[in-house]
């Protein structure tokens, strides 16, 4: 079986794109499953999120140079591609080369063998970083706050997939949306309720509850299960994990 290549998307930040592709990234691992994590986000929340600051290659030399990808190993069968600052200046030459699309695909190829899952943190655009791991991917995970303005751009992120996959990648489908931040306020409740009533069997059935604990790990660059696997936050990304596995 081929691995499943995931993107986590969101085109508002702060939604919980990169604490989630790590935590239930680490919670599949925990289930036997072989992990790559890609950052393909200039701002590198996901890379420093384990501890990588300036590496020495990143992904956007996959990108751009056509480098070999810089696999990190974080623990066995958990490892990352991380992203660094320079990745920002990627946008422009992707955009003039006709292939650009395709780079994060063509360089994927040759390692999904070794891996049963690829989740690719996406940055909080529709760019064409956003739309490499787009065409990179087979699924799609949408991120969404349980605010408000959170929901006001799904409409945007599905005329994309289908946009996608009308012209150029059939195979790519959203596999679910996933409601982050949920606390016991009236508004989170109702968001959560819209979107369920919305978009029905296409939304997890596990939310992730607002959780200090989530803050607290990422300060000291660890998932959530090595910081305290007890907590409500690693609760919530095992359940997601068995949910996307099954």
């Amino acid at each position: 079986m081929s691995a499943r290549i995931i993107s986590l998307v969101n085109h508002k930040g702060g939604v919980g794109k990169t604490t989630t592709t790590l935590n239930v990234g680490k919670a599949l691992s925990l289930l036997n499953q072989r992990v790559l994590l890609i950052d393909i986000d200039p701002q590198a929340n996901l890379s420093q999120s384990v501890g990588i600051e300036d590496a020495e290659k990143n992904v956007y030399h996959v990108l751009c140079d056509k480098a070999s990808l810089p696999i990190h190993s974080l623990e066995k069968g958990f490892d990352i591609i991380p992203a660094g600052l320079d990745l920002s200046g990627a946008e422009l030459k992707l955009m003039t080369d006709i292939n650009g699309y395709f780079r994060l695909r063509e360089a994927l190829e040759p390692v999904l063998e070794n891996y049963d899952y690829v989740l690719i943190d996406c940055p909080p655009s529709l760019g064409v970083l956003t739309i490499n791991a787009l065409m990179a991917a087979n699924e799609i995970v949408i991120v969404i706050q349980s605010q408000y303005l959170a929901i006001k751009g799904l409409q945007t992120i599905s005329e994309l997939v289908a946009e996608l996959r009308k012209n150029l990648h059939t195979r790519l489908r959203i596999s679910g949306m996933l409601l982050t931040q949920v606390n016991r306020t009236v508004v989170s409740k109702a968001i959560v309720e819209a979107v369920q009533k919305e978009h029905k069997e296409k939304v997890f059935q596990t939310v992730i509850r607002q959780n200090v604990k989530i803050t607290e790990a990422s300060t000291v660059s660890k998932d959530i299960f090595s910081y305290d696997d007890t907590c409500a936050a690693a609760e919530d990304y095992m359940a997601l994990a068995k949910e996307i596995l099954n």
